[in-house]
């Protein structure tokens, strides 16, 4: 034993087996979803981008930003992104496809111009006068947002705003103010569908003003400031004027965002000229008239009407030139909620898309499935069994081929540790284990062992090769050894690095490469030099 104890590589086995207990002792194992639950989105950009990069940036800084922890976010194909989170309850899932639902393009709009975009922010929420939630007579609340602009951006501000109040009584020093109107995804490359009906109750709710809208407001304006052609048509239907203009929009404008109730003869009218459908219910229905939130307001992303103040629009105090004008650099969104709950939740929300910015191009869809706790540890048990099963399995064809107990429980011994080391260094690499990567980890194993096999098979060749030493044998043997990892490794890197569109066959793959690394490196050496001393020669 002094003479094995004498080998580097048997040292080297010994200090890679003190790492991987470290990195389980210190960092544990970080299980994926198919363990310990959690749910996968899949999303579908709706057209490719140049790099994947800003795109998982926004989305990794949308994620953080609302405070979740272990997210996991992977490109694919310059056109599809997976998200994986430990969430798993329906409200947190429904919040997080919130999040990463929205392309997150924040716009202030002014006679149909861009005052600002989400680039002219330089900070959200950093104004503590400015009160976030007040409490109103009927139990709702209203949210305010402070941001800040850059002086670039204020200074477009105060150009546009300029002059855009008017004095209407000298005595009372009243003012008649123009409307700003921001928005969050404005659908510049869609038309709306609304029924009569709905067009002309979303038009008396903003002429009647709500809490959120101020009094007077015209829906013409609204629309000419969401940039988007709309349609309104009766339960007969689109008519042939109406699509013969559909038609003429469509090489610009792919969307059709539908109000739900319409009949399902009008989606389909859409449909056949190659419109894609996008149905959004009116809200509060069960709400009189006046009191519900008008179907263009949500249909547009309109997220808050601000009228403008005299003294932000160079009337007062008043001055001849833009440039006279005082440059406002703190602003604030609005906005109205029935209760608590939501308003905190709609300013987290626009808070967290502010702070993160945009995404370069919109989102065509999202899906997603989830694996709960119970379901996980379900997994894990019956991982862990198929695993022993397997280990019972190899040891006793393993001794039942060579009668040698010595070096069966050699051959066990080192594969043990190599489905150890594996398994701890997959997870303190940051790959999550799961299914795929335990699958992945039993393939190597079972690599492993077959490599041992050789190994041990070149060991014990008969009397015709008796002039060769154990040593010749050995370095034959590991040839072929490494010939074999080679070939294994040439297939899985190109799956790590191309791959990302089979999430599951990506963990599969970094599995199996490490495992066949550890292998290679540090257990088949090591055993080599334990099949030599056990059958003799040293």
């Amino acid at each position: 034993m002094a003479e094995l104890l004498k080998s580097w590589r048997i040292w080297v086995l010994f200090t890679v087996i003190l790492i991987a207990v470290g990195i389980v002792a210190f960092n544990g194992l970080k299980f994926g979803i198919d363990f310990k639950g959690g749910t996968l989105f899949q999303i579908h950009l709706a057209q490719k981008v140049p790099s994947m990069e800003p795109v998982i940036q926004v989305i990794e800084s949308r994620l953080n930003w609302s405070g979740l922890k272990d997210v996991r976010i992977y490109g694919a194909e310059n056109e599809f992104v997976f998200v994986i989170v430990p969430e798993t309850s329906a409200e947190d899932v429904k919040r997080i496809e919130s999040l990463i639902r929205k392309q997150g393009r924040f716009e202030v709009m002014i006679d149909g111009n861009v005052m600002l975009t989400g680039k002219s922010i330089i900070s959200v929420d950093q104004q503590t006068n400015i009160a976030a939630f007040q409490r109103l007579g009927d139990g709702s609340y209203v949210w305010r947002l402070p941001f800040t602009l850059s002086i670039d951006a204020a200074e477009r501000f105060r150009n546009l705003a300029f002059h855009k109040c008017q004095l209407v009584n000298v005595e009372k020093s009243d003012y008649d103010c123009a409307l700003t109107y921001f928005f969050i995804d404005r659908p510049t490359g869609g038309i709306l569908v609304m029924s009569g009906q709905r067009y002309d109750e979303d038009k008396s709710i903003f002429l009647a003003g709500t809490d959120r809208i101020p009094r007077d407001t015209s829906i013409k304006e609204v629309l000419l400031n969401a940039g988007t052609p709309y349609f309104i048509v009766d339960k007969n239907g689109l008519t042939s004027e109406q699509l013969s203009r559909l038609k003429g929009l469509l090489a610009e404008r792919k969307t059709a965002i539908v109000q739900a109730e319409l009949p399902d003869a009008v989606r389909e009218q859409l449909k056949s000229i190659g419109y894609k459908i996008k149905s959004v219910k009116s809200t509060d229905l069960q709400q009189p008239g006046m009191q519900k939130t008008p179907w263009v307001y949500k249909a547009t992303g309109l997220k808050s009407i601000v009228r403008l103040q005299p003294g932000v629009t160079g009337n007062k105090p008043y001055a001849e030139r833009p440039e006279d004008a005082k440059i406002i650099t703190d602003l604030f969104i609005t906005s109205h909620e029935s209760s608590y709950e939501a308003a905190k939740a709609e300013r987290n929300e626009t808070k967290i898309i502010l702070n993160s910015g945009s995404l370069p191009v919109a989102v065509e869809s999202i899906s997603h499935f989830w694996t709960s706790p119970t379901q996980g540890k379900e997994f894990l048990t019956k991982a862990a069994l198929i695993g022993l099963l397997v280990l019972i399995t190899v040891s006793m064809i393993i001794f039942l081929r060579y009668k040698h107990l010595k070096l069966s429980m050699a051959i066990i011994f080192t594969s043990l540790v190599e489905a150890f080391v594996t398994l701890s260094f997959t997870s303190g690499l940051g790959q999550s284990i799961d299914l795929a990567a335990i699958a992945g980890i039993i393939a190597a194993v079972g690599t492993g062992v077959d490599d041992q096999i050789v190994i041990t098979d070149e060991l014990l060749k008969g009397e015709e090769e008796e002039h060769v030493s154990l040593l010749r044998r050995a370095k034959r043997a590991f040839f072929i050894v490494i010939a074999s990892a080679a070939t294994t490794l040439a297939t899985m890197i190109p799956i790590i690095l191309f791959g990302y569109v089979m999430v599951k066959l990506v963990g599969f793959a970094i599995a199996i490469t490490i495992g066949v690394l550890v292998g290679v490196l540090v257990t088949r050496p090591a055993y080599g030099e334990i099949a030599r001393y056990i059958l003799g020669e040293y």
